[in-house]
This record gives structure tokens, sequence and C-alpha cells, in this order.
């Protein structure tokens, strides 16, 4: 399929989200969202998880952390470019940039403040301070702010790298019209040598970013995307057959060359969004399509919490099931995902009465009342 964007002009305008597709972005954010929890349950050891000899759990562990988890931030990527063009169109650069602010760093730096207040208090029952950000100008800016290293809360380090990706839009947005190809090509070879520049902690997120404008701006259709995706699902099968016969093999992706373990990390990417795309048209036709699309509203709250309560109730549940290794650490590995979907709800639920709070943690997002949203679906399903 060829897609050739318009020219740039005074009066662009882009096709508006339909239905459909507004439901599997919805289901594509509950089920990526998920899933990457499972890359947070810490091993509890030491030495590198995937540096042993492969097991049926250690094989699951590594399709669920390495393979799923990490690719999953691939397709939220690129819905979050799809939906930026849209946003730039109607609010311009400088109010993209405010709302982009009020919605990514400040849970950003909320959720990171509310990790060292907890650890504080930890350390000061336990002893134990060896999480603790060292105590200067730049061991703090990383701490909150992810500036050059990772943040407390780690997973919030997309939070960081998609509020640049938005600060480039603009510049993204007149390529990709005027130049598409060399954009494209652009953003590739920033994938593969910008980890230096400290521009983004995963260089990765501005291609995939781009890309999700790119269709957005070409007016792609829902049946267009489902044909690309059905190509690169086909090339999905064989990089999971390459990653895991790397793990099975012991080879680790860290003694790699630096561009081959991201040419081959960035292909597992591209191919696993496309997986992931076509995973949510199975289950917007069946039954698990209203869960998912109601829990929807929760992903963005699970997404910031939940390495919180793994660092915390991990402690917990490793005195009780061992670690990485143990026979009974699986029952660590699949229950605190599942409770962390839980605590997203009822968190999400207590916090949502206090504007501040909502504002705080939740990018400003309430949660709706059961029978508003009955009836925006009911109006929506209508038209």
């Amino acid at each position: 399929m060829t897609i050739k964007p318009n020219p740039l002009s005074p009066d662009d305008v882009v096709t508006p989200v339909g239905k459909m597709v507004s439901d599997r972005i919805k289901i594509a954010r509950s089920l990526c969202i998920f899933f990457m929890t499972f890359v947070h349950v810490q091993a509890g050891i030491a030495e590198n998880v995937y540096d042993r000899d492969a097991g049926f759990f250690d094989i699951v562990y590594f399709v669920l952390t390495r393979l799923v988890g990490l690719s999953s931030v691939s397709l939220l990527s690129i819905v979050s470019g799809y939906f930026v063009v849209s946003s730039l169109m109607k609010a311009g650069t400088w109010q993209l940039n405010v709302s982009k602010f009020r919605t990514l760093v400040v849970p950003l730096v909320s959720w990171n403040l509310l990790m060292l207040a907890l650890l504080v208090a930890y350390g000061v029952m336990s002893g134990n301070w060896r999480d603790m950000p060292e105590f200067s100008v730049i061991g703090i800016s990383k701490a909150l702010l992810a500036v050059t290293g990772w943040p407390l809360v780690v997973p919030l380090w997309f939070l960081r790298d998609l509020f640049a990706c938005c600060v480039f839009a603009p510049v993204l947005y007149i390529g990709l019209r005027r130049f598409p190809i060399a954009t494209i090509l652009v953003l590739v070879a920033f994938t593969l040598f910008g980890e230096d520049l400290y521009i983004l902690q995963r260089p990765q997120l501005l291609l995939f970013f781009g890309l999700g404008m790119w269709l957005r701006i070409a007016g792609a259709s829902e049946e267009g995307i489902d044909r690309i995706a059905n190509f690169l699902t086909i090339g999905l099968v064989a990089m999971a057959a390459i990653f895991i016969t790397i793990r099975i093999e012991r080879i680790l992706l860290s003694e790699m060359n630096d561009t081959l373990r991201l040419t081959l990390d960035t292909l597992l990417r591209v191919t696993m969004a496309a997986g992931f795309w076509k995973l949510t048209e199975l289950i917007r036709r069946s039954a698990l399509s209203e869960p998912f699309m109601r829990f929807e509203p929760y992903a963005f709250f699970l997404f910031c919490s939940h390495a919180i309560l793994f660092n915390f109730g991990g402690i917990i549940f490793r005195r009780a099931f061992g670690n990485y290794g143990s026979d009974l650490f699986p029952i660590t590995f699949f229950t605190l995902p599942c409770l962390a979907v839980i605590a997203a709800i009822i968190g999400l639920n207590i916090i949502n009465r206090s504007a501040l709070l909502i504002f705080l943690f939740n990018a400003g997002h309430r949660l709706r009342s059961r029978s508003t949203a009955s009836l925006e679906r009911a109006s929506a399903e209508a038209r």
C-alpha cells in the first residue's frame, strides 16, 4: 500500500478518528500497559536473569518481559504520535506544549516525589537507604525528571521522552508532509546513533512517534493500517524466533555490537506493534472488548503506579516465595501485575473526588460516571 500525504498548506485538516479505530486504541492502551507491568517485577537477584539455562518458566519470563513487555511501548508511542497531529492542528505549538507539560511532566514529577517520600519513610523504618538518589542538582534532576538517567519510578522515563517527542512534533509534521521518506530515514539514524545525545532515554521512541504521525497525516484508513500490520506480523514470527533462539543459546544482547542490538530490537518492536494492533481487532470482536475498554480510563494510573507497588510489595512477596530461580517465584511474577490492576482501580476511585490529586497523579483526567459513559456509548452507536 502506498500512502502519499498532501502537500503542506495553511488549511491542513486531519481525518477524524472513527469509532472502531477509537475502540481498538482504547483496547491497545489497556493491553500494552498491562503487559508492560511484567517488565518491572523485580527478580531479586544481582545476576542477569537471561544468562541462565532456559527452562520452561525462563522462556515464559523472557517472552513476557523482553519480547512482549518492553515492546509494548512501541504501539503506545505510535498511538501518541497519531493523536498529536490533530492536537497540533487544533491548539498550535505553544498550547500543545503547555497541555503536554500538564499531562506528562506534572505526573512525572508528582509520582517521583511520592516515590521519594516513600523511600524516605522506608529508610527511616528499615535503615535501608540504598535506593535514595544522590542529593545534588544532577541527582535530583535525574530522580524527578529523568534528565540524564532513569527516574525513581523507572517506567516514567516514557513520560519524559514522550514530552520531548511532542516538543519536536511541529518539526516532524513539516518533515513528514514534505519529505516523508527522508524524515523517516533521519529518525532511523537517530534511533541507531542518538543514545549519547540524551535528547531521549530511548531514541527509538521518536521513530515510533513519527510513524504514528505519518499514518495520521497520510489519512491511512483502518483497512490500510491493517494491511500494513498483516505484513509486519509475518515478520514478528521471524523476530520472535530469533530472540527466543538468542535466549536459549544464552547470547546476551547487552554484549552485542550496539548497532546490531538496536537494529534487532527496533525490528522486534515494529513487528510487535503490528502484532498488538492485530490482537486489538480480535479482542474488539470478542466478549473481552467491554472489560478492556472499561479499564482504559485506569490505564494511565496503572502505568504510573505499578512500579511503586512492585518495589515495596515485591519485598514481601520475595520473602514469601523467593527470588527468581525459586520454584515459587512464578507466584510473585503473575500475582503482582494483577494486584497492580486492582490497586489502580481502587486508587483512582479514591482520588477521583480531588481535582488537585487528579491533576497531579492522573494528568487531570477524572473518571466519568457509569451513566455518562453509557450515554456516550449509546450516542456513538446511534451515529
